[in-house]
């Protein structure tokens, strides 16, 4: 079925294939071994095409190894080479050195005879539906972050939004003074970041609990067209958002203030409060100086209602209202 095109991996998911090859091999072996395979999902789309939401990890094992998967560009990849050696304790051992057709018929096939139950969700076409099945689903051994989710569902629906995303994250300003780790930039989080950003910039009265699911919310809105975004303008606002905080507070941003200096790592906390305070009042903080912008900041985070409204089970309807407002208030009057 995948290399007839009746089963798909959309580009965007197969991106978020992050099998080591010591998991994959362990997985090639497993099966040789017969032990069981959990199901894997698919939505079935309006022309009868299985769109794989669940299995991704498992399914491109299994392909990478028999030389059928195919790249981003839907060109054939080449086979992958696995290590079976007893060194890293295997329980095939000689199966090392062999690729899959180099292995005996016996071993091809009983690869290929492999039975995993496949369940089909009926979701037509519908965008929102297709996200819904993939978020509750994808929960196997490679976890997958919120807005990996996000990528994987909305960049098939409306590459161009995604896209603007995108350039939005690697704009100078946002992305020199965000100091984050790699396993954060791969699973997308400055990206994230971006649609964060907007989201409480835009929908903050509407917020319950749990943000990330307020955030696809939200996004799900922009990408129907239920709510007006106009791109010109929050390119506009978030770049000179982003530009201000950058001069004036550099890579301490985002970090904690206690004792009279930056502390801590990346905070969100801090991240909503003074780039939503920033956006609210852009033509008042773009009138001040940079120094007295950087005092402002400092003073949000040292603000008592600032304080008490972060931290554990900071993510409440009454909590982010308070960090937000005392951002806004104290960016725009000083106190």
């Amino acid at each position: 079925m995948y290399e007839a095109g009746e089963l798909i991996i959309t580009p965007e998911y197969q991106r978020l294939f992050r099998w080591t090859e010591d998991k994959q091999a362990n997985f090639i072996e497993s099966l040789l071994l017969g032990f069981p395979v959990p199901a894997i999902f698919v939505a079935e789309g309006d022309n009868g095409v299985w769109e794989l939401v669940d299995g991704l990890q498992r399914l491109s094992t299994v392909f990478g190894y028999m030389g059928v998967r195919k790249d981003l560009q839907g060109n054939i990849a080449s086979p992958s080479r696995l290590s079976f050696s007893v060194k890293d304790d295997r329980k095939l051992p000689l199966l090392e050195g062999f690729t899959y057709e180099k292995m005996s018929l016996r071993s091809r096939l009983t690869l290929k005879r492999t039975y995993c139950r496949v369940e089909v969700i009926k979701v037509g076409s519908a965008p929102n539906m297709k996200y819904d099945v993939f978020e509750r689903l994808n929960t196997g051994g490679a976890r997958l972050e919120p807005q990996e989710i996000r990528n994987a569902i909305f960049r098939a629906s409306n590459p161009a939004f995604m896209a603007y995303c995108d350039e939005l994250a690697i704009f100078p300003a946002f992305q020199d003074n965000l100091i984050i780790s790699d396993n954060q930039r791969q699973s997308m989080f400055d990206r994230g970041l971006v649609l964060r950003f907007f989201t409480l910039k835009n929908n903050s009265e509407s917020f319950g609990h749990d943000v990330e699911p307020f955030i696809t919310s939200y996004v799900k809105k922009i990408i129907a067209q239920q709510v007006s975004f106009d791109l010109a303008v929050e390119k506009e606002i978030f770049e000179k958002t982003f530009t201000l905080i950058a001069v004036a507070l550099g890579e301490d941003a985002w970090r904690h203030h206690r004792d009279g200096q930056a502390k801590g790592a990346f905070s969100v906390y801090v991240f909503d409060a003074i780039s939503i305070g920033v956006a609210s009042n852009l033509p008042a903080a773009s009138a001040l100086s940079s120094p007295e912008l950087a005092t402002r900041c400092r003073a949000v985070k040292d603000a008592a209602e600032f304080r008490d409204n972060a931290g554990a089970g900071g993510n409440t309807q009454a909590r982010m209202k308070a960090r937000l407002d005392t951002a806004i208030r104290i960016i725009r009057n000083g106190v």
